[in-house]
C-alpha cells in the first residue's frame, strides 16, 4: 500500500463488529452488531477522526484503513464529500470496506449531513444500497473543487 498511516490507539469506539459478523451484516441494520465478549484480535471498529477528515477502521489495535471526507455547506443542507477509501492490503477480504462505508454513511446522516459519493467505492456502495438513496446528493463541480482546495 502506498499510503502508510501511523496506527493510533483507539478510544471509545463508535461502532464495533467482529470479523465473523462483518461480511454478513445487513446494511439496513440501524447499528452494527454487538462486539463478541472475548478478546478476539480480529475484532474491528470504526471511529470518526474529524481532525484528519476521515473515518478510521481498526482491527484490534491495528489501523486497517480509512475513508476520507470533506465537510461543506451545501445549497440546501450540510454535505459530507467522501473522496477516498482504503483498506490496507493485509486486511482485504474481510468485509471491512463495506462495514467502514456503512458506518461512516450512517453517522453522516445521523449528524444531519447529506452524502456526496466522489469515491468510486462509496459511489458503488450507495448504488447497491437503496436505503442510502434519500441521503445522497449528486457530485457537482463545486464538490470536486472543494476536494482540490483542501
Amino acid at each position: 500500500m502506498s499510503e502508510s498511516q501511523t496506527p493510533e490507539e483507539p478510544t471509545a469506539p463508535q461502532a464495533e463488529v467482529s470479523r465473523a459478523d462483518a461480511p454478513q451484516a445487513d446494511a439496513r441494520d440501524a447499528a452494527a452488531p454487538a462486539p463478541e465478549e472475548d478478546d478476539t484480535p480480529d475484532r474491528a471498529f470504526i471511529r470518526d477522526n474529524p481532525e484528519k477528515g476521515r473515518f478510521d477502521v481498526f482491527v484490534g489495535e491495528h489501523h486497517a484503513g480509512f475513508s476520507k471526507y470533506r465537510d461543506v455547506d451545501g445549497a440546501d443542507s450540510p454535505q459530507r464529500i467522501f473522496f477516498h477509501t482504503v483498506v490496507f492490503d493485509e486486511y482485504e477480504g474481510r468485509g471491512l470496506a463495506s462495514t467502514l462505508t456503512r458506518t461512516a454513511l450512517e453517522q453522516t446522516v445521523r449528524g444531519g449531513r447529506r452524502i456526496v459519493p466522489v469515491c468510486p467505492y462509496v459511489a458503488r456502495w450507495v448504488e447497491h444500497h437503496e436505503e442510502a438513496a434519500p441521503h445522497v446528493d449528486a457530485v457537482r463541480p463545486e464538490h470536486l473543487a472543494a476536494i482540490e482546495q483542501g
